[in-house]
């Protein structure tokens, strides 16, 4: 008797691999859909630097702490929360001047740079107005996405390279007189975000507040393309 039931137990498991077997067997079609969304930019990044030259390296340290320290007041005045600004990148270094051929040690340098990030696209001409009137020079001006509108479009662009994938699957099956079938496989699911977008202008890097207030205020965000590509498989049906 017990023989009887684990037989029964064999034949039915090999009728199911059996039917599974059978259902991946058959014709399949491939396809690879994209997606390219125009958006805007929704933050800034001021790129703001501090520079100062001495004779020693304790006395350039000091100068260009006076400045940064000058540069943060301004910023904060300005409405700029202290969260909003980063100082990175921190160096003192030999400076040398050559004559002859010959390298002669003049002095040190010390220098940092800041990176001020805002939403608001009107605060860029007043951060870099603010940061050169207290000493500051100006190093670039970026557009970009923050971390939550680049999940957002994210999604956009795959659901929309997705549909597009099943669309050229299906015209594909109709060339064929057939229809889709369930869905195989789903892969390279890419998605590109370019980053930001650079601004630099020898009148922004000016010493002269004016000057750069001024080319900073001409700088208008442009749009960014982010893009997306899915790969899709379906078993092809004739009904």
């Amino acid at each position: 008797m017990n023989g009887k039931i684990v037989a029964g137990v064999l034949v039915a498991a090999l009728l199911i691999v059996g039917i599974y077997l059978f259902s991946m067997s058959g014709p399949v079609v491939s396809a690879q859909g994209f997606s390219t969304l125009t958006v805007q930019p929704d933050k800034a990044s001021v790129y703001l630097s501090v520079e100062s030259r001495s004779e020693s390296a304790q006395s350039a340290k000091e100068a260009h702490d006076t400045i940064m320290d000058d540069v943060i007041t301004a910023l904060i005045k300005l409405g700029i929360e202290r969260k909003d600004i980063q100082t990175v990148n921190y160096n003192i270094y030999p400076e040398y001047e050559y004559t002859n051929g010959k390298q002669r040690q003049i002095g040190y340098i010390a220098t940092q740079q800041l990176i001020i990030k805002t939403n608001d696209f009107d605060d860029v001409a007043r951060i870099v107005d603010a940061g050169v009137s207290a000493g500051a020079l100006v190093s670039t001006i970026n557009f970009e996405l923050s971390q939550d509108k680049q999940n957002e479009y994210k999604k956009q662009a795959l659901e929309s390279a997705g549909k597009d994938a099943e669309a050229k699957a299906s015209a594909t099956a109709a060339g064929l007189d057939k229809k889709l079938g369930r869905l195989v496989s789903v892969g390279s699911q890419d998605f590109n975000y370019p980053g930001p977008i650079v601004y630099y202008d020898r009148a922004i890097a000016a010493e002269s507040s004016i000057s750069a207030q001024r080319a900073a205020a001409d700088i208008a965000p442009r749009d960014l393309e982010v893009s997306a590509s899915v790969n899709v498989q379906y078993k092809l049906r004739r009904w």
